[in-house]
């Protein structure tokens, strides 16, 4: 409960720091403003470290190059031209800000999940959902078929049998099909997808392939949109749906990726040595503090809390 309270107030501090990020770049920023700020800072020290994070990502976006040609073509003021580059480079930092943070997705979504948060849902046919981290979907059902778009994160599907209305799940690369089975599917930070069958079959299509899957079997789309297929201890994959994180053998920056999909912030391994060390457990997902701190205690890696929103791992 404490770990997902601080997760809950790490999310809440990013959301005012992008705020003020975004009040006082503003050219009507009051001195009221700066000094309601300022009192801001003072409330926490977590907060200094939040803004500057923000801060620091407008700064690198200010730092792009605009063609003098195409300044001419604008015909504008120089205060004026400053004044759009601001907006705009804005507007990107924070709807960049926005999506990492996943209200665009929720916005859309019927059923979602925030980080650090696993969600339980039954669908008006009775399928069961399980959502994982940050996770998010929509259903589109029709009398003809049940379809469920992957807008992000994780899901596992316990579904409801009826052949007359085909089960599909997509996202942006692949679809799965199933007429009564259980599966997940997953989109990852990178741009990839995959698909995990616990039982039953599933029809996976991406882009270049389509195969029948059965239980214990997994599909992931390559770089060139092909399946790649494989087998994993799927019951073990997705034991997160009971609170539980499991690893066999694994490397050490594998599990912390993981782990990372849990809190708020960045987990940042600083050399091969500790990144490749093998990690075999079981954590629980709901406190991933405890986890590092065992992770520390068993391994010959050193692990530092910088701020709220950062942590570094290195060897000892």
């Amino acid at each position: 409960m404490a770990n997902k309270a601080k997760q809950t107030e790490d999310g809440r501090r990013t959301e005012e720091a992008a705020g003020w990020v975004a009040r006082l770049q503003s050219r009507d920023a009051t001195d009221q403003d700066r000094r309601d700020f300022r009192a801001w800072l003072a409330r926490d020290p977590a907060n200094a470290a939040a803004y500057e994070e923000l801060q620091s990502l407008w700064g690198d976006l200010r730092a792009v190059p605009i063609g003098k040609d195409r300044l001419k073509k604008l015909r504008l003021s120089r205060r004026a031209i400053a004044g759009n580059i601001v907006a705009v480079g804005l507007i990107a930092v924070l709807a960049t800000t926005l999506y990492q943070l996943g209200f665009v997705d929720r916005l859309r979504a019927d059923h979602y999940t925030s980080v650090g948060e696993v969600g339980h849902f039954t669908l008006a046919d009775g399928t069961r959902v399980d959502l994982n981290t940050d996770s998010a979907i929509r259903i589109m059902y029709s009398p003809a078929e049940r379809r469920i778009e992957l807008l992000r994160g994780e899901a596992f599907f316990d579904v409801a049998k009826n052949p007359a209305r085909p089960f599909v799940v997509e996202d942006n690369i692949l679809s799965a099909t199933a007429l009564g089975t259980r599966y997940g599917v997953r989109r990852d930070d990178g741009g990839g997808s995959d698909v995990q069958v616990e039982e039953g079959r599933v029809e996976v299509t991406s882009a270049r392939s389509q195969v029948a899957l059965g239980a214990g079997d997994v599909a992931r789309v390559n770089r060139d949109g092909a399946l790649d297929i494989g087998t994993a201890d799927v019951s073990s994959r997705v034991a997160w749906r009971e609170g539980k994180l499991v690893f066999s053998d694994q490397p050490l920056r594998e599990v912390l990726a993981t782990l990372e999909r849990y809190r708020h912030g960045r987990i940042v391994v600083l050399d091969e040595a500790a990144a490749e060390r093998r990690v075999s457990g079981i954590f629980d997902l709901r406190d991933t503090d405890e986890a590092l701190a065992v992770l520390e205690s068993s391994l010959p890696v050193t692990i530092v809390h910088l701020t709220g929103m950062m942590v570094v791992v290195r060897s000892r």
